[in-house]
This record gives C-alpha cells, structure tokens and sequence, in this order.
C-alpha cells in the first residue's frame, strides 16, 4: 500500500482538495515524536480530514520511527464521536469547512452522536489495569494496533462496570481476545450504549 508523509497540513489539505471525491482511502504516514523529524501530526491530520467529510481509522506500524493511519471518506449517517464533533463545529465557526465536509457534518444523526458519550468519563483504563495489560505483549500490540474508537469502547466497556470483580473479569476478557488477534465481542456500539446505562453488569 502507498504511505503519503505530509510536511505540512497545507500539503494534506491540497491532496485532499484534489482527491478527496474520487479516492476511498489514504494511508498517511506519521513519525513518532522521538525522532524529532518534521512532518504533520496526527491531530493536524485529523483537522484536515474532518474538513473534508473523512475520517481517520486503522494505525499500522511501519517501523521503529514511524507508523500510518488510514484515513476514508466518512459514510452517511456514521456516528460521530463527541470529540469529532466538537471538533468539527470549531472548524465550521473557524470558516475551515470544506463543502463536502461541511454537508457530511450536517447530514450527522444528532440521536447517534450520545452513544460516544464514554468520551467524555471512565474513557481509558486506570494505570494498574494499563501494566496488567502491558505484562502481556501481544495483546498489547493487538490492542494498540485498533482504531481509536475501539480501543476508547473497548476501555470504557472495562471502566464502566460498578463493581471492581466486573471489572475485573472484563479486564480479563479484553486481554485474552486482544490476545488472540480478536476484538471483543461485546464491543459492538448496542453494547456501548448498554454500557452507560445505569444498570446490567456483565457476568464475565
């Protein structure tokens, strides 16, 4: 697959200008902090993506000093998440919108956009339950290699639970599926919005 690393949002925002209609995806590449190579980073990515109707996916390590992400087309009545939607709005009030981002971002389901509401509280895991979780390194990888909306419903599907037991054996759960290059079955978005109900623990 073809990597584009872009200098600049302007280089990003000039391709998507150009291509943002007829290509269905486009894997940019990024550079990690560490190496302190110029290059756009991910949230600038982002900005630009939104601007234009498209979202950021899967991230794929290239090697020990960059990684991609893939990035597509948003599909109609897709569910937002709050950050993206926040987001958004500042870009639309900053002038920023692109017409074809700016036609997807009206088109949103308003009704959709509370099932990301774990965003917002409980979205990452607690640091003893992040070292767990490390001790095993391939689910770790697996798990870092998701996209971030799986890997945010996934967390919360964890943190959400009232006792620490569920937790627990939820915790459990996730590692031995991330484990075994899967993802949770739980984790589908009825389950995320089960999840911030008040009630129904999961038994496992």
């Amino acid at each position: 697959m073809d990597t584009i690393f872009f200098q600049t949002e302007a280089e990003f925002r000039e391709w998507l200008e150009q291509q943002h209609a007829q290509m269905q995806e486009l894997w940019v590449g990024f550079y990690k902090k560490s190496t302190a190579k110029p290059g756009i980073s991910y949230g600038q990515a982002v900005d630009q993506a939104l601007c234009f109707g498209w979202i950021d996916g899967i991230r794929k390590t290239i090697d020990v000093e960059s990684y991609m992400i893939r990035f597509t087309p948003r599909k109609p009545r897709s569910i937002w998440s709050a950050v993206n939607l926040k987001r958004a709005g500042e870009l639309v009030e900053l002038g920023l919108m692109h017409a074809s981002g700016l036609k997807t971002y009206q088109e949103r389901d308003p009704d959709k956009a509370q099932l990301y509401s774990y965003e917002n509280d409980k979205r990452a895991l607690v640091d003893s339950y992040e070292a767990q979780f490390r001790e095993n390194p391939a689910a770790w990888d697996f798990f870092q290699a998701q996209p971030p909306y799986y890997k945010k419903v996934a967390s919360f599907w964890v943190m959400s639970a009232k006792k620490e037991e569920t937790r627990l054996k939820r915790l459990a759960t996730l590692i031995e599926d991330s484990a075994q290059g899967r993802r949770l079955a739980q984790v589908t978005y009825q389950a995320a919005k089960n999840a911030t109900s008040e009630n129904g623990e999961d038994s496992r």
